[in-house]
């Protein structure tokens, strides 16, 4: 579906909860309200018939922005949403009971920003050392100055070798 019918389609729909811009040829972002979050993805993923690819947040002092990817493969070009969660908790509706893909990224959007997504079959750490404290999320910028590193910053050999299975040099087996 071109890009023109996309963008008229959505803002027919959703009016003005949402806020459609372009920035390249290949590229058209739809800016939408929380509430409409869920319904927006099940339109572009079932109505419009989008595939949908990713997503990824971005951490600010105020929140998080959320976006998630539905690429239009024939017609070479891509429909951001995109989202605001606000901080102190910050939380979303999942779209993974729509789109069943989108659980993995979810999930490590919780792990890394603390983005809680409600109604989420299965929100739990994806990634977490055991020894990371539950309370770490890795990208969130508030955390980052509150815990102490796990690895130390030249570790770099020895963890090569811990990975690689090989014992630690001058030590035999």
């Amino acid at each position: 579906m071109e890009r023109e019918e996309v963008k008229k389609r959505i803002a027919e729909k959703f009016g003005a909860k949402v806020k459609i811009a372009e920035r390249s040829p290949r590229r058209v972002y739809v800016y939408a309200e929380n509430e409409i979050w869920v319904d927006l993805a099940r339109f572009l993923f079932n109505d419009l018939d989008a595939r949908f690819d990713t997503g990824l947040a971005v951490d600010s002092r105020d929140g998080v922005e959320v976006m998630f990817f539905f690429p239009f493969d024939r017609e070479h070009y891509f429909v951001t949403i995109k989202t605001f969660a606000a901080k102190p908790n910050p939380t979303l509706n999942s779209i993974s009971p729509v789109i069943p893909g989108a659980k993995w990224i979810e999930r490590e959007m919780f792990e890394m920003y603390e983005v809680k997504f409600r109604n989420h079959p299965d929100l739990r750490p994806l990634l977490r050392a055991d020894n990371r404290p539950a309370d770490y999320y890795a990208a969130k910028r508030e955390v980052k100055d509150e815990h102490e590193t796990v690895r130390q910053r030249d570790d770099g050999d020895a963890r090569a070798d811990d990975v690689a299975g090989r014992p630690p040099k001058g030590k035999n087996p």
